[in-house]
């Protein structure tokens, strides 16, 4: 009786802020709660009528089975009652799903007034965040107050992707050439999985973000210490900066362990460059393009270039499915991931996992 009336329960209630169930994730919006009695409504009804129509057929065939060779006469062909019941109960069962299902759709599509402005970039496989407000940048983590309404404006660098929150119960295609928008307020602290539900390519699992839920009194420092937490930073500093605020947009082509994947391992690589050891797909070789009056001329240049332009040399063996982050970094960023080459080994054990937090201190 408890394992029913815990099924019951599980199934049925729908109210806001609504635990974790076994067919939904935990409600952590304002509109989570519209969506899952959308979503209650259509599968008790399921449920409904797969029990009856299950036991009437279960209880015809027993009672009509045939028991004889005797010819049966000829039953019924016609019943005004039933095909009117079978028309008219259906209808009107639609006409409520519609009912109830659009004034949940009108919700999520019509943003409150002055909603809190995030602007979105998808590309393979990663997702970057944009605060105009504060003129902070994150990538593959967004960061919203608690109890603000919060619009993400988005697009795509490249094909077609969809942004899905599962605990706030939005979710929106992004699209290359045009923007797209959903909004959400957040009703719980906490940080929540964000992912991409579009195949887009050879790592569409791992494009995957976290929304951290902080205090709305928090929300403001945050952000003004994000946007410039860089600019101050001894070049000592900025390679524990970039493995752990930069390298998560790389992360989902370039292991630090030496395992090959969409590019190459960033292991070892400052090694590779340095010693011009890098040839490429148009027959080129990387040290006949380092010296005086060549290409790059220091190794810095050649990273840097790849990083701007990927596609102006790619290393053999490899696609070339970089995109540019021309606009995205800044300077003193590009030089914080060159460094963050250059140390890799003082940031990472042997088996690629970051030791060292954003301050330089050891993890624990």
């Amino acid at each position: 009786m408890n394992l029913m009336s815990s099924i019951i329960s599980n199934l049925f209630v729908t109210t806001v802020g609504n635990p974790e169930t076994f067919w939904l994730p935990e409600q952590a919006s304002t509109v989570a709660q519209s969506v899952d009695v959308t979503f209650a409504l259509i599968n008790w009804i399921c449920y409904f009528f797969f029990a009856a129509i299950v036991s009437a057929l279960v209880y015809f065939a027993v009672k009509y089975r045939r028991t004889s060779h005797v010819m049966v006469t000829d039953g019924p062909t016609h019943n005004t009652t039933i095909e009117i019941v079978w028309t008219v109960l259906p209808l009107l069962l639609v006409i409520v799903i519609f009912v109830v299902g659009m004034r949940g759709y009108l919700d999520l599509m019509e943003a409150p007034e002055g909603c809190y402005e995030v602007q979105v970039t998808a590309q393979k496989w990663s997702w970057t965040f944009d605060h105009p407000t504060y003129g902070a940048t994150e990538v593959a983590e967004l960061t919203v107050p608690l109890g603000v309404p919060v619009r993400l404006l988005m697009t795509s660098k490249d094909l077609l992707h969809s942004l899905w929150i599962p605990s706030f119960r939005v979710k929106m295609d992004v699209i290359p050439g045009r923007y797209t928008s959903l909004w959400f307020e957040a009703t719980k602290l906490g940080v929540y999985q964000l992912n991409c539900t579009e195949y887009c390519g050879k790592d569409h699992s791992k494009m995957l973000a976290k929304v951290h839920v902080i205090p709305a009194d928090e929300f403001a420092a945050r952000m003004v210490k994000l946007a410039s937490e860089y600019v101050d930073m001894s070049i000592e500093q900025l390679p524990a900066y970039a493995i752990n605020r930069l390298y998560n947009r790389c992360q989902s082509c370039h292991t630090l362990d030496g395992a090959k994947s969409t590019g190459p391992s960033f292991k070892g690589l400052w090694d590779r460059v340095n010693a011009g050891q890098v040839g490429f797909t148009s027959g080129e070789k990387l040290s006949d393009l380092f010296g005086s009056n060549t290409v790059y001329g220091v190794p810095e240049n050649y990273i840097r270039t790849s990083i701007l332009d990927p596609q102006k040399h790619i290393v053999k063996g490899f696609l070339g499915s970089m995109p540019s982050f021309q606009g995205q970094l800044k300077d003193k960023q590009i030089t914080a991931i060159i460094e963050m080459f250059k140390n890799l080994d003082t940031l990472t054990d042997e088996e690629g996992n970051i030791i060292v937090n954003r301050d330089g201190t050891p993890r624990e």
